[in-house]
């Protein structure tokens, strides 16, 4: 999917191909489970997805809200980021029936928005395509953008993740790219060594590393009591956008 010479139609299956990854093999639930400690009772509760995609994750986060009673006290507004064009366009198109929900292109490691824009930031099987160097800046800018805290959703490096992706490719069918994208995505994933690294290098100490199955890992991070990010006083800044 990083290759810019790929068709939009092998780009949008490959979108929809990642959607059923979220919604059956735990990164939906993942975001779900651990975004439920930082929702506050009531008020605005802003959030911003790096590295959207087609924005499912945001979709999900807003049909559970709806499910779950919390949009009578809570008014969510979700920020969704991604740099490719053809993914934004089609996430626009789909977000369309989500008001709380604006998408925009930007580059997720160059963003101009102010310290502490959104409550919550969040990333989904982002941070693998980054190069070597970047996860630390990732989890830094995700740092400062956020109020409450923070939550990454990416990959376990293991053999046997290596080997279920490969086969669950073929046997549901899925498109040529998500054949040989998604093996090669758990090739990049991390091991708990790796992470634990990335936690140290990034300055974060109490950023949490989580693992959940099947081979997947949940880093969660909130700012401590007391820090000036805490105070909710002041609303969120206007950023979100279907235009």
């Amino acid at each position: 999917m990083d290759m810019p010479t790929i068709s939009r139609k092998d780009f949008t299956e490959a979108l929809y191909d990642i959607q059923w990854v979220n919604r059956h093999l735990g990164g939906t639930a993942a975001i779900l489970s651990e975004l439920a400690q930082f929702i506050p009772p009531s008020g605005v509760f802003s959030i911003l997805d790096l590295g959207t995609g087609s924005a499912d994750i945001p979709q999900a986060i807003m049909d559970w809200a709806h499910q779950a009673f919390l949009l009578h006290s809570i008014q969510f507004k979700i920020t969704a980021v991604d740099i490719h064009p053809v993914a934004v366009d089609i996430a626009q198109q789909l977000a369309q029936a989500y008001p709380e929900i604006g998408v925009i292109q930007a580059d997720a490691l160059n963003l101009d928005f102010p310290d502490e824009s959104f409550d919550v930031v969040i990333s989904s099987m982002f941070m693998h395509h980054l190069p070597a160097h970047q996860p630390v800046r990732l989890l830094q800018e995700m740092a400062r953008l956020c109020r409450r805290g923070l939550i990454v959703n990416d990959l376990e490096r293991h053999p046997l993740a290596w080997l279920g992706i490969k086969a669950l490719g073929i046997l549901q069918g899925k498109g040529k790219i998500f054949q040989n994208d998604a093996p090669l995505s758990v090739l990049r994933g991390f091991t708990r060594q790796e992470l634990l690294a990335l936690r140290e290098a990034a300055g974060l100490p109490t950023l949490q590393i989580h693992h959940r199955n099947p081979y997947r890992w949940v880093l969660s991070w909130k700012k401590e009591i007391g820090h000036s990010s805490l105070i909710s006083a002041s609303p969120p800044i206007e950023v979100f956008s279907n235009n």
